[in-house]
């Protein structure tokens, strides 16, 4: 009975915001649930910190609440139901028969879920509160499962049990809206090490682009500087090949061709951090959102009349994670993409955008070619970018 509890509540921490409020009115909703209320025998309490939120306005249906940070932590969830614990206190008759039981039962796993959630919060909160006071991602601090799920029970024993893996399930899929707006997903907060670099050196490479627009640098950084100026700023001790390595996940090119500056090697800037494309990285990694979306050769570089770079095809899709899928299956109609596929280690990148990704497809093959000469090797015949979008 135990483990079925235990998987029972497994799947019930990967539900949905959306279906979690369903099931939390559909229990509250229960004529039992009122007779029980009202004689006492279920005593709903409040967890501390917990509000609920005046309007859901521009959340999406993946925000669980929104997080403020004066004077102290609060989180004002998005449904009543999310802040509430349910105990059960009376004459345990009145709990006897089978609706009661079968009530007592989903309140509990409303109790622990909300609970567990809470808790994983407050201690995201005080991790990562330099970042919530500032807003500024530079601040993150490295963060995993494992260890927020130490410092928990450290603090006080974690009733129910949070460990790694309920982190995980609770938190995949869920956004807040954090105090410097917008809405950031829960996977956010628990950055590795070498997330915090390639942020680092992203913010280092826009200012350094700065700069050098402006005149007042004339010539970009090498990866021993690099090193050095994280050191500096941010006390980041890595070594000048794990900033060259950082550097090259997110696009950006060495200082030679940093210096032309401008053309395709700006904008891939934009791109997200550099995935390994296989099927499960892909499921992991990948949003099931439209976007554009770059391959690449993680070891090898390819030739172009002007220079030598890793990419090999840009693409864009409606949904980019199930693209990628696609591209990797053995039935995959475009031969260059399977055929580096087979012989190489590759890469994927993404952009997300919800409307226009045909025209800024367009708009990256283009400046790819303007920059190397030729277009990506993989990539058949210019895209379009236009007509109808639809995801």
């Amino acid at each position: 009975a135990g483990l079925i509890g235990k998987i029972i509540l497994a799947k019930f921490l990967k539900l949905s915001p959306a279906g979690f409020e369903k099931f939390i009115d559909e229990a509250e909703g229960d004529l039992l649930f009122n007779a029980l209320s009202e004689k006492g025998a279920i005593v709903i309490k409040q967890l501390a910190g917990a509000e609920k939120t005046a309007s859901c306005d521009g959340m999406s249906h993946d925000a669980v609440g929104i997080i403020g940070h004066a004077p102290y932590f609060t989180i004002r969830y998005r449904h009543p139901g999310f802040g509430k614990e349910y105990l059960f206190n009376g004459d345990s008759r009145l709990l006897e028969k089978e609706s009661g039981e079968a009530l007592m039962r989903k309140l509990r796993l409303i109790t622990a879920r909300n609970r567990i959630t809470h808790e994983i919060l407050n201690a995201v909160f005080m991790r990562q509160r330099d970042y919530f006071h500032s807003g500024s991602p530079l601040d993150l601090k490295p963060l995993s499962r494992a260890e927020l799920a130490l410092t928990i029970r450290a603090g006080n024993g974690a009733d129910p049990v949070i460990d790694a893996s309920r982190i995980s399930r609770l938190i995949d899929g869920k956004t807040v809206v954090v105090p410097s707006g917008g809405e950031k997903p829960l996977k956010f907060f628990f950055p590795t090490g070498r997330d915090i670099h390639r942020r680092a050196i992203s913010a280092l490479m826009d200012e350094e682009r700065q700069e050098l627009a402006s005149g007042k640098t004339e010539r970009p950084l090498n990866d021993g500087e690099i090193r050095d100026r994280l050191k500096e700023r941010h006390g980041l001790a890595i070594t000048r090949r794990q900033a060259g390595f950082c550097r090259q996940e997110l696009g950006i090119p060495n200082l030679y061709r940093r210096k032309g500056g401008g053309g395709y090697s700006s904008e891939r800037r934009r791109f997200s951090a550099a995935c390994r494309l296989d099927t499960d990285s892909a499921k992991k990694n990948a949003p099931s959102a439209p976007g554009v979306y770059e391959l690449s050769l993680v070891d090898a570089r390819i030739e172009y009349p002007n220079g030598a770079d890793s990419v090999f095809y840009i693409g864009s899709a409606g949904n980019i994670r199930k693209r990628l899928k696609e591209h990797l299956k053995s039935y995959n109609k475009n031969g260059g993409i399977r055929e580096y596929l087979e012989k190489y280690d590759c890469f994927f990148r993404y952009i997300v955008l919800e409307t226009g990704w045909r025209k800024e497809e367009k708009m990256l093959y283009d400046l790819f070619a303007a920059n190397f000469g030729a277009p990506p090797r993989c990539n058949r015949a210019s895209p379009r970018g236009g007509g109808k979008e639809h995801s």
